[in-house]
């Protein structure tokens, strides 16, 4: 009786087991479209198990959600100083800082990142000719100044490359 039941045990877990294969072989055949569809199906309907093997499936494409996942982030590091007290000087540096990075980019014709190669302490640097370290609130109208020059152009040339560098 022991031998018969465990036999029938056997049987459920390889039947379950080929099952899993064989949706996996189909997870497989699917586009990535398909993929994406039949995942919203799973969420929507609750139904867990699917949607688990659908996002597992997607992971190991790289698709859908899970696109981009192993490229690192592209984020700028703004470290001020503790002396600067001007509530708007870190946007302005910011700003600033951003539209120094895009004319870099437009010069370049890259669709790399803003910040690749160009920290922020590089640009203190290279606009102020001084080290972040040494920003003092008095830098606010020069940060101002390279922030709004050529701004609305720069930004508009730079949505162009950007909307080049998704079509590739």
């Amino acid at each position: 009786m022991m031998r018969r039941s465990f036999h029938q045990v056997a049987a459920v877990v390889a039947l379950v087991c080929i099952a899993n294969f064989a949706a996996a072989e189909d997870l497989a055949s699917f586009s990535d479209v398909q993929l994406i569809e039949e995942t919203r199906k799973a969420v929507v309907a609750q139904d867990a198990e699917a949607a688990l093997e659908l996002l597992t499936e997607m992971q190991r494409r790289g698709t859908g959600i899970f696109a981009g996942a192993d490229r690192p982030a592209c984020e700028e590091v703004i470290d001020l100083p503790n002396g600067i007290t001007d509530w708007k000087f870190r946007s302005v540096a910011r700003q600033a800082y951003f539209r120094v990075a895009m004319s870099r980019r437009l010069k370049d014709g890259s669709c790399a990142c803003l910040f690749d190669g160009f920290s922020f302490d590089t640009f203190v640097e290279t606009a102020l000719g001084k080290s972040t370290a040494e920003l003092k609130d008095a830098d606010r109208p020069a940060l101002e100044r390279i922030r709004d020059e050529d701004r609305r152009a720069t930004e508009e040339r730079f949505r162009e490359l950007e909307q080049s560098c998704r079509a590739k």
